[in-house]
């Protein structure tokens, strides 16, 4: 899908947010305007190519769910939208489930090591109609531990790269700063269509190793109260307070790529934890 977008936001600031889904041509399915302002909320417009207006809604910034682009209040239909790290390895996708300050983007960069490839730095899409996990190559916002870890692990240098990494408005949780995925390594193309996530809720507690077992959980989706991913196999990694990245994208890796046919029929092996397109900008 092609979005058309006309607002006054600076082209390297879109460009830094949606890197390679952003282009210059296409023939729109929708068209989006965003108008800002710097001392009130923006607003932003989502209509047909016709000029029928289909939504206006309080622009409050990229990190609302659902985000404002794409448009995916519009779009509940085609796209099923979750919170998550996604990162991908053969026929295996998988989606990291946290906080803001949980170490997810840390067990991604160490899954980037093991030849995983990023999916998407902050949002899991699934297209509704196939099931398939798609990518969307936003950043990653790393916060807590997993931005010491990133910072004394090199993933980005002293000076901010407007390009790759920028400095986000603290949090009450602290320093925010956001990646682009390609710092991690080799991401996926956006044409790719991957195979449905397998869900990995991220705990953390006293302890000095990880743990990996399925777990039943209901994750927070947008559109709410649906059931697509009602097959999809779920697991806690409970992690320590401090650490335990390498370990914990061991467990996965080892797991994931034991489990047989993930994007095919859902086997009994695959049903351990129970059963409780790339949107392009």
């Amino acid at each position: 899908m092609t979005v058309m977008v006309l607002t006054e936001l600076n082209l390297g600031d879109l460009a830094f947010l949606f890197g390679p889904h952003l282009v210059e041509s296409g023939e729109p399915q929708l068209v989006v305007k965003l108008l800002t302002g710097k001392s009130s909320d923006g607003e932003l417009l989502v209509y047909r190519p016709d000029g029928m207006l289909l939504q206006r809604r309080v622009f409050r910034g990229w990190s609302t769910m659902p985000p404002p682009l794409p448009p995916f209040a519009v779009l509940d239909h085609l796209f099923l939208v979750m919170r998550a790290i996604v990162m991908a390895k053969g026929d295996s996708t998988v989606a990291l489930i946290g906080t803001a300050c949980s170490p997810g983007a840390a067990v991604a960069t160490a899954l980037a090591r093991r030849s995983w490839r990023p999916v998407s730095g902050q949002l899991l899409v699934v297209d509704r109609a196939t099931g398939q996990t798609l990518p969307f190559h936003v950043p990653l916002d790393l916060r807590g531990s997993a931005l010491e870890s990133a910072r004394t692990g090199g993933l980005f240098g002293p000076e901010t790269d407007p390009g790759t990494w920028r400095r986000a408005e603290p949090t009450p949780a602290g320093e925010s700063v956001l990646v682009r995925p390609e710092l991690l390594g080799p991401i996926v193309p956006v044409t790719a269509r991957l195979a449905p996530p397998t869900l990995v809720r991220i705990c953390q507690e006293d302890g000095d190793r990880c743990e990996l077992a399925p777990w039943a959980f209901q994750p927070h989706v947008w559109p709410p109260n649906t059931s697509d991913l009602a097959d999809a196999p779920r697991y806690r990694l409970l992690m320590p307070e401090f650490g335990g990245a390498e370990e914990a994208a061991t467990l996965i890796d080892d797991m994931l790529q034991e489990t047989p046919c993930p994007g095919g029929p859902r086997t009994a092996r695959e049903h351990l934890a129970g059963s409780t397109t790339s949107p392009s900008t």
